[in-house]
């Protein structure tokens, strides 16, 4: 008798989420369920592995955690546009719907990949106040260590730096293109030149999280860590210049600078993020990463840079 289909709830079909599904969705034996709140508006993803259905997270916990007890695999993508509360609902959520499963005759431990796909929460915290919901997903790190094995979960946390794209977005301000038909622009370094930042193109998060969830490396109860690149600043403007063939004008944006910017707009998110990612817990060594450990090929920030610069992004 051929095994049952390992079912599979992903949250959120924004970007992330709709990278998760091209891969997850070529795996053997899986059934993917997307979780958003107007599924009519996602009808176009619906393939013959792949469904919808109409979830709430702000809905009671109670009626949740049933509905999350029916699938072996739940996946977050439910992006950083949230109540920083509200990470924390959902992993108890989890946690409650671990036990429900428990007592299935189906029943299994519920596997579960909480919103993490960014930074070390564990080193940054709540970036001395400045981030809530960054310290509200470290609370979540520390309530599965705690609590998952006895709630019939387990878990995997992936890390993964900031995504590529986001280096080169024009609010972000590191690369900084207004004076490119001038033949001139502006890279920007975070603290200083030697400083580092992880990126990781989102296609190849799904690729990672899809070789995850398929067993092909042993991520239970653990923080992996994944880097499509780990470059310092000084490679960034180095990249920046070789690729475009155009000046660089490089600006350090010091500790102090970024201190003084926040000061001058205490609301501002933005600066917020500035002075958290000019901190530690933002890169890690590439080397030591999972997918360099499964040889696989990824997206580098010259690979990028490239595509960029052609038009091709």
């Amino acid at each position: 008798m051929p095994n049952p289909p390992i079912h599979i709830l992903l949250l959120g079909a924004g970007e992330l989420g709709t990278a998760f599904l091209t891969h997850l969705s070529r795996l053997p034996n899986t059934h993917i369920t997307i979780g958003v709140r107007t599924p009519s508006n996602y009808l176009n993803l619906v393939t013959h592995n792949t469904d919808l259905t109409a979830i709430d997270l702000t809905s009671p916990s109670e009626s949740l955690a049933e509905d999350f007890s029916h699938y072996d695999v739940i996946i977050s993508a439910t992006g950083f546009g949230q109540d920083p509360s509200a990470v924390c609902k959902l992993a108890k959520e989890v946690l409650e719907a671990g036990k429900l499963k428990e007592g299935r005759e189906r029943g299994g431990r519920l596997w579960f990949f909480p919103w993490q796909w960014g930074v070390d929460y564990d080193v940054t915290g709540d970036g001395e106040g400045l981030m809530p919901l960054f310290g509200e997903q470290k609370k979540v790190r520390d309530l599965l260590r705690r609590e998952a094995e006895g709630a019939n979960v387990k878990w995997t946390v992936v890390s993964t730096g900031i995504f590529m794209s986001f280096l080169f977005e024009p609010f972000w301000g590191m690369v900084h293109r207004s004076r490119e038909e001038e033949g001139r622009l502006v890279v920007r370094a975070l603290r200083d030149w030697d400083h580092k930042t992880t990126v990781t193109d989102v296609q190849d998060i799904g690729r990672v999280l899809a070789r995850i969830v398929a067993g092909d490396v042993d991520a239970e109860n653990k923080v992996m860590y994944v880097a499509g690149d780990t470059v310092s600043y000084g490679e960034l403007a180095e990249i920046v210049s070789r690729v475009s063939g155009k000046e660089v004008k490089k600006e350090s944006w010091a500790m102090e600078h970024l201190e003084e910017e926040l000061r001058s707009n205490p609301e501002d998110g933005i600066k917020k993020y500035r002075l958290v990612f000019a901190r530690e817990g933002v890169w890690w060594d590439k080397a030591q990463t999972v997918n360099a450990g499964l040889g696989m090929s990824m997206m580098g920030v010259e690979e990028y840079t490239r595509t960029l610069f052609s038009g091709g992004v």
